[in-house]
């Protein structure tokens, strides 16, 4: 597979290439957006109890870029020279299997930031970065990064958990799709994505479902449907409404004893 990287400001003045990873729109202007890109650092937990003013004498030449779904971020080859935090749409980071099929490991939400295991030297971890709607990151370099943690001991301790948290959670995840029930993991990924006030879940196929708990599509499409027959949840089109959380709890409690 080929690897994408990450383009810079001065890279869009070079002639496009003509691969489809490649395929990108304009950075955005680093001076007219660092305001609102500074408040979604600020927002982000690595760089909790620094203020905004701090964070804009680090993250200055922060680039603001638009990837349209599909567009892969970074493969599992790749060591990564940037830190990236999602301000609008989705990402998913995923494994293969051995026979190709994918397994999302970890779906990254507006907010989040991703890609620290190539802060500490260390390539993805067999991992794939892809944009599953069309998406806006902030891309801060590994240099810039690495200039706060030799200044901010605390940030490089936060750093070092959030990679002992990350790893902890694929062990777990990959332990649950190899021995956990499909009702198990559907009725978890379910409670875990749906949002908490509203309990509804929206767009996602089942095959992304499936991709999410190590399923194919068949077997998440039959599980919903005896979800909804046992009044737990309500199929719409991508979307699902939750009716019965405790009911989807119990399905998971009953699996731990």
């Amino acid at each position: 597979m080929t690897t994408r990287k990450v383009k810079s400001k001065i890279e869009e003045d070079m002639p496009k290439e003509t691969s489809a990873k490649k395929s990108k729109s304009s950075t955005s202007n680093a001076n007219d957006e660092m305001p609102r890109t500074i408040n979604m650092l600020f927002g982000a937990d690595i760089f909790r109890g620094m203020e905004p003013s701090q964070l804009g004498l680090f993250f200055e030449n922060t680039q603001v870029e638009n990837y349209p779904v599909g567009t892969t971020l970074f493969t599992p080859d790749e060591s990564s020279e940037r830190l990236f935090i999602l301000r609008r749409g989705r990402v998913a980071i995923y494994r293969l299997t051995k026979n190709g099929r994918r397994l999302v490991t970890r779906q990254i939400l507006p907010g989040s930031v991703f890609g620290v295991m190539g802060l500490v030297g260390q390539t993805m971890q067999g991992s794939f970065a892809e944009a599953t709607e069309d998406s806006e990151i902030c891309t801060i370099t590994r240099d810039d990064v690495l200039a706060l943690l030799k200044k901010r001991p605390d940030i490089a301790l936060r750093t070092l958990e959030i990679v002992g948290n990350r790893l902890r959670l694929l062990e777990e995840r990959f332990i649950e799709a190899v021995y956990s029930p499909i009702r198990v993991r559907l009725a978890h990924f379910l409670l875990s994505s749906a949002d908490p006030s509203s309990g509804l879940l929206t767009n996602f196929t089942h095959e992304e479902i499936g991709d999410n708990i190590g399923a194919v599509r068949q077997s998440v499409t039959e599980t919903l449907g005896i979800m909804q027959k046992q009044g737990l949840i309500v199929i719409s089109p991508r979307q699902i409404q939750i009716i019965d959380r405790y009911g989807l709890e119990k399905i998971i409690q009953a699996s731990q004893t």
